[in-house]
């Protein structure tokens, strides 16, 4: 990282700084927290543990972000759990944005009201409502766009960048647009993803990847979220727009039309402001990338802002797990091991994998003995907390460059150990991210070559 290792990171994800965003913190104190790496804490706006966990933050003084998680509005009222139907932006009937246009109110008063329950209910990063469809570049994907404009337009109504009257110290807030997309739609979207929402006058932006597992993890899904997300860090902001902390921002350009008739992809973006160089420095607006999996250490290795992941290992899918319908995670948890960098074999059929990787290779974690798995769910999200966050250390350790070689060494070592566990290597998306990030650099550095290409 080369930035200080003993100051806090960031309280809100940064360009200059790359860092982790903790999802969900059921059950952990404010003292276990590795704020030298985490600055920001994440869970869904109707989970039971939300008083808890804005407790937590303010004592380690920490960001919240309480994802609103609006795509449950397009199941059935009966499928997205009872926290979720009290909320006030919860719809009578499944919401049908592929079914047409929305109208100019009807999208102002939803997103006015995903907006004040984040606000009221203690949200220092706002995120604009996003939702799940079953093709890109249609109707659905502009009436996101729609929402996101209507937020946009709330924030400066409330100048919601404003601390709240009951804590007027606090720093400013801040608004990040949030793009969900399923992973299997990402490598022919991004073109148009990352030309309509880098036109938006937002602090940020917040990517979720929703499919299954084989999906989110192929090398074609690792290039595309590594181009979209690095190409919004390096796509300047709109004119005018200098931060949600600002008075200004009331006057910045974008909205839904900018963002339609904006051109390019990303050697545009890249091109604009300094280029792929501002993604990683001074200058850009940062990414969260929430979804990804294990392999989301190789994507703040290559440069992304922040990265999302929790203790439990879990990951968004659409539609969600009825296990995970009111925020609140399962009993079982997997054993994360760094020598694998993945979960160690589960059950009482891994059990002697298990032993054996532990006493191949011994945790360092201090929750629990050395030499021996994590006994317990409280002993396993413990030493799974203080693994995410070494693995987060590790990766942003250096510059990008370096850390990529670093990580590669890495994941060689860990597939050699995978093979003697008869485990099946790491997916390819660990190396995808690192030659896209390459081929990125090269790309903007020569950018008269890429232009008469």
């Amino acid at each position: 990282m080369g930035d200080g290792r003993d100051s806090p990171a960031p309280r809100h994800p940064c360009t200059e700084r790359r860092s982790l965003v903790l999802w969900s913190a059921a059950g952990l104190d404010a003292a276990l927290l590795p704020r030298d790496v985490a600055g920001t804490l994440a869970l869904p706006l109707h989970s039971s543990v939300r008083e808890g966990a804005i407790d937590v933050t303010r004592r380690a003084e920490m960001g919240i972000a309480l994802a609103p998680q609006a795509w449950r509005n397009q199941l059935p009222p009966e499928r997205r759990g009872a926290a979720f139907a009290a909320l006030p932006y919860a719809q009578p009937e499944a919401l049908e944005l592929e079914a047409g246009a929305l109208s100019a109110g009807a999208a102002a008063d939803y997103a006015d009201a995903v907006l004040d329950a984040q606000l009221a209910a203690g949200a220092t990063l706002a995120t604009t409502p996003a939702h799940v469809f079953e093709r890109e570049g249609g109707i659905g994907r502009a009436n996101d766009l729609l929402l996101a404009s209507a937020t946009i337009a709330a924030w400066h109504e409330r100048q919601g960048w404003r601390p709240p009257p009951q804590r007027p110290d606090d720093p400013p807030r801040e608004l990040y647009a949030t793009i969900a997309v399923r992973a299997r739609h990402l490598p022919e979207a991004v073109p148009e993803l990352l030309a309509r929402y880098s036109a938006l006058p937002v602090d940020g932006f917040w990517l979720v990847l929703l499919d299954d597992d084989a999906t989110r993890t192929s090398p074609r899904v690792a290039e595309a979220i590594t181009t979209l997300a690095l190409g919004l860090q390096a796509a300047p902001a709109p004119g005018g727009f200098s931060g949600a902390a600002s008075a200004g921002i009331g006057g910045a350009g974008g909205g839904f039309g900018a963002a339609a008739s904006a051109g390019g992809g990303f050697g545009a973006a890249a091109s604009a402001g300094g280029g792929f160089g501002a993604a990683a420095g001074a200058g850009g607006r940062p990414v969260v990338v929430a979804g990804a999996g294990a392999w989301h250490a190789a994507l703040l290795a290559s440069g992304v802002a922040a990265t999302c992941a929790g203790a439990d290992g879990a990951q968004p899918t659409f539609p969600p797990d009825a296990a995970g319908s009111d925020g609140v995670v399962g009993i079982g948890v997997p054993v994360f091991h760094p020598a694998i960098l993945g979960s160690a074999p589960h059950g009482a059929a891994g059990e002697e994998a298990r032993e054996w990787l532990f006493a191949a290779h011994p945790c360092r974690c201090g929750e629990h003995l050395a030499y021996e798995p994590p006994r317990g769910r409280r002993a396993t999200l413990r030493h799974n907390l203080a693994c995410l966050a070494a693995e987060a250390r590790d990766a942003t350790r250096l510059a990008p460059l370096l850390d990529e070689t670093r990580l590669a060494a890495r994941v060689e070592r860990a597939n050699a150990t995978r093979a003697r566990l008869a485990l099946p290597p790491l997916p390819p998306a660990w190396s995808a991210v690192a030659a896209t990030a390459r081929d990125l650099r090269t790309a903007a550095a020569a950018p008269g070559l890429s232009a008469g290409a």
